[in-house]
């Protein structure tokens, strides 16, 4: 028979409790595949030039649109920590893969078009550094990873699952 001394005594275990900020990292954590391969998607777009490029288009996938939303959705503070936190890429590479975020950025409005995204300078640099990139991530395949997307026909029926994110 086992014998509870802290009952007897009237000892009370603390509770463990998990801090908000903790309990928000951990709901992030589970999504860590999901911000990896946006991150990943979104450096193998600039790699890519307008003729590959426009093999992706499609009726829910405007590849100029993707180029610019897919980068800011990759480096959201929270989703861009996650994916060092969980060690998915290693730290070395932030400084550098920060650096090529604020070339994209600095990327002047008016060469936004297919034409300069084939025979500008700033769009031949970005391109470079984009291959630069995913070769030091160790990325050789130069496919758009399509596993999280859900693709819906014109009667809102699903043609195709993505994964889902998290819970």
């Amino acid at each position: 028979m086992k014998i509870n001394f802290k009952s007897i005594f009237g000892i009370k275990e603390a509770a463990t409790k998990i801090s908000p900020e903790i309990q928000e990292q951990l709901k992030y954590d589970e999504g860590v595949d999901f911000y990896y391969t946006n991150l990943i998607n979104a450096i193998i777009l600039f790699s890519l030039t307008s003729s590959e490029l426009d093999k992706l288009a499609g009726p829910a996938f405007d590849p100029l649109f993707e180029l610019e939303s897919e980068i800011d959705a990759a480096f959201t503070p929270v989703c861009f920590e996650t994916v060092f936190r969980n060690n998915a890429i290693d730290d070395s590479l932030k400084p550098e893969l920060l650096a090529f975020k604020q070339a994209t950025d600095d990327i002047p409005d008016n060469i936004w078009d297919w034409d300069c995204i084939e025979s500008d300078p700033t769009w031949k640099i970005i391109r470079q550094k984009a291959n630069e990139l995913l070769d030091k991530l160790g990325i050789q395949d130069r496919t758009y990873n399509e596993d999280y997307i859900t693709v819906y026909d014109g009667e809102g029926n699903i043609l195709k699952k993505g994964k889902r994110v998290y819970r």
